[in-house]
């Protein structure tokens, strides 16, 4: 059952396999879609945390057609692109690359923990490791982000990792768009 004023778990779970199913083939966009769909998942995972998820059988459903959608066609590099497109956004977290690091990796975490964790091999857990390292460091200096959703766990410590809440909006927007945006 889903909230009047935002999606449905339905919805974005549609959505995702959607996104997957249309990727797949490896058209020009196949990497945009593989990241809005896990991407999607920080979503779906809010509402489950609501208690507007679906019920059991749908959610083992759809984590069934995630696993499968992740590993076929041009997936797998399109999710190998993804990593690296994080990896590169907290390479960049001291400035405008923080908050979209921090939403991919909770992405991540979520697909690995909660969906697809055989997708995970060593490799992969290695760039794993290696963004959280460049988090971890971007945090000295990052942006805060502002609004960081209530049901975030603790171990997703990068959303409350930047040390600099102090930071006035001035800074803030020098540091995320390069100066201030003139009228």
């Amino acid at each position: 059952m889903g909230s009047s004023d935002g999606p449905s778990a339905e919805r974005v779970m549609r959505g995702i396999v959607s996104g997957l199913e249309k990727a797949a083939p490896g058209p020009p966009n196949g990497n945009l879609l593989v990241r809005d769909a896990i991407e999607g998942l920080l979503t779906l995972r809010g509402l489950i945390a609501r208690g507007e998820g679906p019920d059991a059988g749908e959610l083992a459903r759809f984590r069934e057609r995630l696993v499968e959608l992740l590993g076929s066609g041009e997936n797998p590099g399109q999710f190998g692109w993804f990593l690296g497109s994080v990896l590169v956004k907290a390479q960049k977290g001291r400035f405008d690359g923080y908050e979209p690091a921090v939403r991919g990796r909770s992405g991540l975490q979520i697909l690995r923990e909660d969906f697809a964790g055989d997708l995970f091999d060593e490799s992969t857990l290695a760039i794993l490791e290696e963004i959280d390292e460049e988090l971890a460091d971007a945090a000295e200096e990052a942006p805060p982000i502002l609004d960081v959703p209530s049901w975030i766990p603790e171990s997703h410590w990068w959303w409350r990792a930047p040390k600099r809440t102090d930071m006035s909006e001035e800074e803030r927007l020098h540091r995320l768009y390069g100066g201030e945006l003139d009228d």
